[in-house]
C-alpha cells in the first residue's frame, strides 16, 4: 500500500484569502469517467503558507467526506520561480492508479485552474 493515492495538482495560487460566492461555488471532476460535482459554501476562506493550512481545503474535504466522494483534498506547495499553494485532489484508494480529470464548474478558475501535475500512487 502506498502512502499517497493518485493525485492531481492544480495550478491556481490559493492566496491568503479566497472568496467563494454563488457565482463561483460549484466544483466538478471525474474519476475513471464517473462525474462528481458539489457546491462549496459561500464565504471567505483563509490560507496560510506559514502554517500550511487552508480553510478552503478543509471545507472541501469535509464536503467530500459527507458526500462519500472517492477523493480527498489537500494543500500542496509548489516551488518553481515562485512559491504557490495549490489545491490537490487525491484518490482515497492508494493501491492503484485512477484517471482524475474533467475539472469544471464555476469555481474551477478560482480554486484549481489547469492540471499542473498528475502523480501515480507513491510513498
Amino acid at each position: 500500500m502506498h502512502q499517497y493515492g493518485q493525485q492531481v495538482w492544480g495550478s491556481v495560487e490559493l492566496g491568503s484569502e479566497v472568496n467563494i460566492t454563488t457565482d463561483n461555488s460549484t466544483f466538478g471532476f471525474s474519476v475513471d469517467g464517473l462525474q462528481y460535482s458539489f457546491d462549496i459554501p459561500a464565504g471567505s476562506y483563509m490560507t496560510s503558507r506559514n502554517r500550511h493550512e487552508s480553510e478552503l481545503v478543509q471545507i472541501m474535504t469535509e464536503t467530500a467526506e459527507h458526500l462519500s466522494l472517492p477523493v480527498q483534498f489537500r494543500l500542496g506547495g509548489i516551488h518553481d520561480d515562485e512559491k504557490l499553494n495549490v489545491l490537490i485532489l487525491e484518490h482515497l484508494d492508494k493501491s492503484k492508479e485512477y484517471v482524475l480529470d474533467g475539472f469544471g464548474g464555476s469555481a474551477v478558475d478560482t480554486i484549481f485552474g489547469e492540471v499542473r501535475f498528475n502523480l501515480a500512487p507513491r510513498n
